[in-house]
């Protein structure tokens, strides 16, 4: 969480902060404390948004990694099943359509020729 106050916005707000303080020492005047501590709240909030924020990008990372784990359409015992790509084996043989992800690395037998975006 304090690694979100490591950042120029909140170099800038914590020198406010401290200046809201400091330069109301001249001529005997009282600290300015509504000015500190609002500073310091909206760099708190700033904080806890940003903590957040990366905090469910991550989770929303983690669900489309798993939504996009690769299956493969593969022939086995001469039927055409939905595996996931992590038990294919050497001499699978694998169904691709436009848009696929091609999950291991594939001879082709029979199509047209293709173009793989890596």
């Amino acid at each position: 969480f304090l690694g979100f106050m490591w950042n120029p916005l909140s170099w800038v707000m914590e020198a406010a902060a401290v200046m809201a303080i400091a330069m109301t020492q001249g001529d005997h005047r009282p600290p300015d404390w509504q000015d500190f501590i609002g500073i310091l709240t909206l760099l708190v909030i700033n904080s806890t948004i940003s903590f957040i924020e990366e905090n469910n990008a991550g989770n929303a990372a983690a669900a489309l990694m798993a939504r996009l784990a690769p299956q493969a359409k593969v022939l086995r015992d001469g039927k055409w099943v939905e595996e996931d790509a992590s038990i294919l084996v050497p001499g699978d043989i694998v169904s691709i359509k436009l848009g696929d992800i091609i999950p291991a690395d594939a001879r082709l037998l029979d199509g047209d020729p293709l173009k793989i975006d890596q």
